[in-house]
């Protein structure tokens, strides 16, 4: 490797380079350092330089394919990444018409006109906040259809339910008490049980 300052070591000198190039060389050589060696060698004066001419050329083309493909492959993702943009922008405005015909236009609550909230934004943003701002008969559509957020088209259940939490049950005519059992019953500790008890009614 050269260790001039244009090259720092981790290179070969274009100057320096052997006319067949070995495979780690050619892959790493820059563009500008083929087509000096290209050059060099397109006199074809020795076997070596044409089977270096080709090489060269070969690498060459090697590298075009592989950018071609690197584009190609960059615009499939791009179209896809808008595809499903214009998918999910459908599904909302969808969604949207559906409720609004569904609630005849009533999709905000007193909070939601207070803060002149955007009805769309309730369709895509936090499910908190769609509870927030929401009208009544807003939850009630949402309660059988789901509400297209990138969830939704994960695979995930988007329809929003009413939350209820069930009371808690009070056993009647049970008492807890607590009994120590000495150390010497417990080999030498002492313990504390809780003890449920059925009362008299």
């Amino acid at each position: 490797m050269c260790g001039h300052a244009c090259c720092r070591g981790h290179r070969v000198h274009p100057r320096n380079m052997p006319v067949i190039l070995p495979d780690r060389l050619l892959r790493r050589a820059s563009d500008k350092d083929l087509a000096e060696h290209f050059h060099e060698v397109s006199n074809q004066r020795t076997a070596d330089e044409t089977a270096a001419w080709y090489q060269i050329l070969a690498e060459m083309e090697r590298r075009d394919e592989q950018t071609e493909r690197r584009a190609a492959a960059r615009e499939a993702y791009q179209a896809r990444v808008l595809g499903r943009r214009f998918e999910r922008a459908e599904a909302v405005e969808l969604a949207y018409v559906q409720a609004e015909n569904a609630t005849r236009g009533h999709m905000l609550n007193k909070a939601g006109r207070a803060n002149d909230i955007d009805e769309r934004s309730l369709f895509t943003g936090p499910e908190s906040r769609a509870r927030r701002y929401a009208s009544h008969e807003l939850m009630e559509w949402w309660e059988s259809n789901p509400r297209p957020t990138a969830r939704m088209f994960a695979g995930r259940d988007t329809r929003v339910h009413e939350r209820a939490t069930a009371p808690r049950r009070i056993q009647r005519g049970v008492a807890a008490r607590r009994v120590v059992i000495p150390a010497a019953r417990r080999g030498g500790q002492a313990t504390t049980v809780t003890v449920r008890r059925q009362e008299a009614a």
